[in-house]
C-alpha cells in the first residue's frame, strides 16, 4: 500500500494583522518536524503543498533539512485544494445571523481578538452553523464545496502517483480533518468537531490503494513531546 501524510502547519500569527505566517513558535515546529523526519530517515516521494504561507513555511522548513543532511528532497507540488477555507469570510458571514438569535454577543465582538475563550465558543459555533448547511451567505463558500474540493485534489494526487509510494501534504486542520472524515464515514458535525483537536505541526498518516482509504495515526505529537517543552504544544 502507498501513505500519505498530512501534516498541519505551525503554529500561524494568532491575534495579528497578518495571521498567515507562522509565529517564531510555529517556525520551530516546523523545524522540529523536519529535522525528526530526517532523523529516522523518513522517505518521501512528493511533497505537495497549499499556497498559504503557513503552509508553505512549514514544508519548506523540511526542504531545507534535507538539503542541510544531503539527503535526497523530494519533488514539491503547490496544490490550492489543500488550502484552509476562508474563516475570516465564514466568521464574518455568520455573525449577524448568530447577533439576531442572541443579540448579548455583540457584546463580546469587541474582545474577540483579546480573549481566547471568548474567540473559540463564538468561532466554533458559527463554524457549525456553516457545517450544517443552513445558514448559507450567498458568495461565501459553502461547506460541502470545501469538502469537495479537498477530496478531489486527495485522490487526484494518489491516483496521480500510484503505487509503493509515500506522499506528504502540508497542510491545515480542515483539510485533514475532511480526509479523516472520509476515511471513517464520520458526520460533518463530528468532523468539524475533530478539527478542534488537530494540533500544530501534528501528522495524521494515511494507507491507500486502489480499493480506498484507511486512517493509520492520528494528530501524531512525539516529535514535539520530545522536546519535553510544553510550549511547543499548540492549538492555535
Amino acid at each position: 500500500m502507498s501513505e500519505l501524510y498530512m501534516v498541519r502547519h505551525g503554529q500561524a500569527s494568532f491575534g495579528e494583522k497578518n495571521y498567515d505566517r507562522l509565529s517564531p513558535l510555529g517556525v520551530i515546529q516546523a523545524e522540529i518536524i523536519a529535522n525528526h523526519w530526517v532523523r529516522i530517515g523518513r522517505k518521501i516521494d512528493v511533497v505537495y503543498v497549499g499556497s498559504m504561507k503557513r503552509q508553505t513555511g512549514t514544508a519548506d522548513a523540511l526542504m531545507s533539512a534535507c538539503r542541510d543532511s544531503r539527503m535526497s528532497v523530494p519533488e514539491i507540488i503547490p496544490d490550492e485544494s489543500f488550502d484552509e477555507y476562508d474563516s475570516a469570510s465564514v466568521f464574518e458571514a455568520q455573525i449577524p445571523g448568530m447577533v439576531e438569535e442572541d443579540p448579548s454577543i455583540s457584546e463580546k465582538l469587541p474582545d474577540i481578538f483579546s480573549n481566547k475563550r471568548v474567540f473559540q465558543l463564538l468561532f466554533q459555533d458559527a463554524m457549525n452553523r456553516w457545517v450544517s448547511g443552513d445558514y448559507n451567505v450567498p458568495g461565501v463558500v459553502t461547506w460541502n464545496g470545501f469538502k469537495d474540493r479537498v477530496l478531489s485534489g486527495a485522490c487526484r494526487i494518489m491516483q496521480a502517483q500510484g503505487a509503493k509510494k509515500t506522499l506528504a501534504v502540508f497542510t491545515s486542520g480542515g483539510p485533514i480533518s475532511v480526509v479523516v472524515q472520509e476515511s471513517l464515514g464520520l458526520t460533518d458535525k463530528s468532523a468539524m468537531a475533530l478539527s478542534w483537536q488537530i494540533m500544530n505541526a501534528s501528522i495524521t498518516r494515511f494507507k491507500y490503494n486502489t480499493k480506498g482509504l484507511a486512517l493509520a495515526g492520528f494528530n501524531d505529537i512525539m516529535h514535539l513531546e520530545m522536546e519535553n517543552d510544553p510550549r511547543l504544544l499548540t492549538y492555535r
